[in-house]
């Protein structure tokens, strides 16, 4: 339980650094490449760059890097296109709503996982008090146009957070983790590295003090909201048993999404509509049953 919060602190940390890299004009892409430098160094800090163990593996997990790598930096990219044309509320329930596509690949990869009737009422529970806490405050307009997008959103996300359980089922240990999740991050950074030159705007944000700052800080808290979560995944609890993958990112995904609310709330003074209020009230509701599960 201890990593899992420290996975749902680093996640929400993210959340929070884009909303001031939005107050202080800071160029996203810029901050994305400068995070994923930060999060791959942490990680060969971490590993004490120590590489030699990414050589013990075959083909398969280096080709799941690969792939995890340039999927990252593709949904940061159309989670930018998505919020300016099917509008942001469309793309915040395709981004929280995709956690269903991990925990489905926990359920059917990892043997000690399974759906028993109070875990899948929690999770639909929680399927339900996600939508209400993502729809649209009084004025805040949603746009029905271009539904690809956030298609995409919903495919692409759920792959990545079921590209971390896929991973860690088969050979991310936690002396792996480490490395595992530098590789990932420095390949997001090349790819985004190749785009640079393509990106004028961007390539001129790398000159802002603030994008370096700020960037390392949404670097540091991804590295950790991956790290912390093959960590929660890993650990052994006293009784002998993992908790399931199932629940994990049930809970993780339900407590990002009401603790982004709250702090919209307290920092921003976003203030959350009655529909919103009666997702808060059901999100505690569905962490309550998903742990009891």
């Amino acid at each position: 339980m201890f990593y899992l919060l420290l996975c749902i602190l680093s996640s929400t940390v993210v959340l929070v650094t884009f909303k001031y890299l939005q107050r202080y004009s800071i160029n996203t892409f810029s901050a994305i490449i400068v995070n994923y430098l930060a999060a791959s160094i942490a990680g060969f800090f971490l590993a004490k760059g120590n590489v030699s163990a990414l050589g013990s593996l075959g083909f398969y997990p280096v080709l799941l890097i690969f792939g995890m790598g340039a999927l990252f930096i593709l949904m940061f990219q159309l989670l930018g296109k998505s919020t300016q044309t099917a509008g942001v509320a469309i793309t915040s329930v395709a981004a929280k709503m995709s956690v269903i596509i991990p925990i489905l690949v926990s359920v059917l990869i990892d043997p000690n996982d399974g759906l028993n009737p109070l875990r899948a009422m929690g999770i639909l529970l929680a399927l339900v008090a996600v939508a209400l806490l993502v729809f649209p405050r009084k004025g805040e307009k949603v746009q029905l146009g271009k539904t690809y997008l956030p298609l995409i959103i919903f495919v692409g996300i759920g792959l990545v957070d079921a590209s971390v359980k896929v991973a860690q089922q088969y050979f991310v240990t936690n002396e792996l983790n480490p490395i595992f999740n530098a590789a990932v991050f420095a390949m997001a950074g090349m790819v985004g590295i190749i785009i640079l030159p393509f990106k004028a705007d961007a390539a001129s944000g790398l000159r802002n003090v603030r994008t370096w700052l700020l960037g390392t800080l949404l670097g540091l808290a991804n590295f950790g909201s991956m790290y912390f979560m093959v960590a929660a995944l890993n650990y052994i609890g006293q009784n002998g048993k993992a908790m399931e993958g199932s629940v994990l990112f049930g809970i993780n995904n339900l407590s990002v999404v009401l603790a982004g609310t709250l702090i919209g709330l307290l920092l921003f003074g976003e203030r959350p509509s009655k529909t919103n209020l009666t997702g808060i009230a059901l999100s505690v509701l569905a962490i309550v049953i998903l742990m009891q599960s």
